[in-house]
């Protein structure tokens, strides 16, 4: 998920023109403090995957106020689910460069406005691939979070060492690591 950064068809002299310019935020994005990045909200993007098998990152780089839920119904997935900083390759696009809105890099960081919140239901599995930033994570008494076989992940809860226990809900400034 990342902000709408399709410039767009822009009204000029009452006919629409593809001169619209996206330009990328120099800025870090500033805390909302108003925005809970632990609860689920009506406007956040939220999917439910049930019985499948699926492989891939799933990333959150929204700078204002939006949450990505993802519920896991007798599944599994791999890969690396997180908040992050999103950045286009370059800083200006424009209807002549208009391929770069699809060229996107997601550095994976602690949620500001962007929460990612993961709920693992009965029966489902989570290998996690990479450093993961959530601020959310049930997990039902028979779901597993694990990593690739000869590796190990640690989750830390704000900080504290905090053990990955099936049947508990995790929330705060989450951080997954595999080793």
């Amino acid at each position: 998920m990342i902000e709408l950064d399709d410039p767009g068809p822009v009204n000029v002299n009452g006919k629409m023109m593809n001169t619209g310019v996206y330009t990328e935020p120099a800025d870090d994005p500033v805390k909302d403090a108003s925005f809970v990045v632990t609860a689920v909200h009506a406007t956040d993007g939220a999917a439910t995957f049930g019985s499948i098998a699926l492989k891939g990152d799933s990333y959150n780089g929204v700078r204002k106020g939006r949450n990505m839920v993802l519920t896991f119904e007798d599944s599994t997935v791999e890969g690396v689910i997180s908040a992050t900083r999103a950045r286009h390759r370059v800083c200006s696009i424009d209807a002549s460069t208009f391929y770069e809105l699809g060229i996107v890099t997601n550095t994976a960081q602690a949620a500001v406005n962007n929460g990612a919140i993961v709920r693992l239901d009965s029966g489902s599995t989570w290998t996690v691939t990479g450093t993961s930033h959530l601020t959310r994570l049930a997990l039902a008494a028979d779901a597993t979070v694990r990593a690739p076989r000869g590796r190990s992940v640690t989750m830390n809860v704000d900080g504290a060492t905090t053990a990955i226990t099936p049947g508990t809900t995790c929330t705060g400034a989450i951080t997954l690591t595999v080793a």
